[in-house]
């Protein structure tokens, strides 16, 4: 069974201590499982763009879709046998001793392969030829259905009601050699908690924070750059009626010395490296 792991401070974060960090082990013991299907880190919040369509205007925004500070800081998706072993991983992730982790099962559909996995088989050989973004899909409930982000309003119905159906999307962007791969998550009451304290495992069910925003699912993204993402998040059916959030992939060698690691990225930290949302507006536009 899929799940993905997310990776976040959670509400009394411990200071990371980089010298501690055991990630290569742990990545290193999941492939030895032949668990691990896909995993990156990812670029901090100030680098995060939202993107929602509001009778027909696209609107961007620099940062994240909320103002949890419970951000998302990683992902894994893994292939086990049940919860219990997924929340086992995730006990032992460097990210569970410093903040949380939320495991998420994919969504069961009907008539799916047996064999069918999330991510494409080989795709981790795969070279980039782009820039890529995860591209989180967040939703809220509002009375009996779920719909998509949130602006602080009402949510805005589509015209065509087949407009709700993202699979034309999914079909151009997959033509299109944008969309590497993504899925639908089960709802936040499937959401599990997982964390370690003074060598005790925590568990506990439900979604990271509080509040009514809730991911959905998600998408990987190859593209050109930051217009090219807000173009294809755009034309994403829920940007009409809620939110997209796109956050670059910042790789790294899980076996490198983090110490040092972390003292060079340090001047990355705090300030927005991707380009300000007004500056590539006229960009999307002009391909739009």
């Amino acid at each position: 069974m899929e799940y993905a792991l997310f990776y976040a401070e959670g509400d009394e974060p411990i200071a990371y201590v980089p010298a501690a960090d055991d990630i290569g082990d742990w990545v290193d013991d999941l492939e030895s499982r032949g668990a691990s299907e896909y995993g990156e880190r990812l670029r901090p919040d100030q680098d995060a763009t939202t993107v929602r369509v509001r009778d027909g205007q696209l609107l961007v925004t620099d940062g994240p879709f909320t103002e949890s500070k419970e951000s998302i800081g990683g992902f894994d998706i893994i292939d086990v046998a049940d919860l219990d072993e997924a929340i086992e991983i995730a006990s032992r992730h460097p990210a569970a001793a410093f903040g949380r982790v939320e495991v998420r099962p994919f969504m069961q559909w009907p008539g799916a392969e047996p064999e069918a996995r999330v991510v494409p088989a080989g795709f981790r050989e795969r070279v980039a030829s782009g820039r890529r973004y995860l591209m989180f899909v967040v939703a809220e409930r509002q009375g009996r259905r779920a719909v998509i982000g949130d602006d602080g309003g009402e949510p805005t119905p589509t015209e065509d009601p087949m407009d709700d159906d993202p699979q034309a999307w999914v079909d151009e962007m997959d033509g299109r050699g944008t969309r590497l791969f993504g899925d639908v998550l089960r709802g936040p009451e499937d959401a599990t908690f997982v964390s370690r304290r003074a060598g005790e495992v925590l568990v506990s069910d439900g979604p990271f924070a509080e509040a009514k925003e809730w991911i959905a699912g998600f998408d990987v993204l190859e593209v050109q750059g930051l217009a090219e993402a807000i173009e294809v998040a755009s034309k994403h059916p829920m940007a009409r009626g809620g939110t997209l959030e796109l956050r670059p992939l910042w790789p790294f060698d899980v076996h490198d010395d983090h110490v040092a690691r972390h003292e060079r990225e340090a001047a990355e930290r705090g300030i927005r490296v991707e380009p300000a949302a007004a500056e590539v507006l006229d960009e999307v536009g002009a391909g739009r």
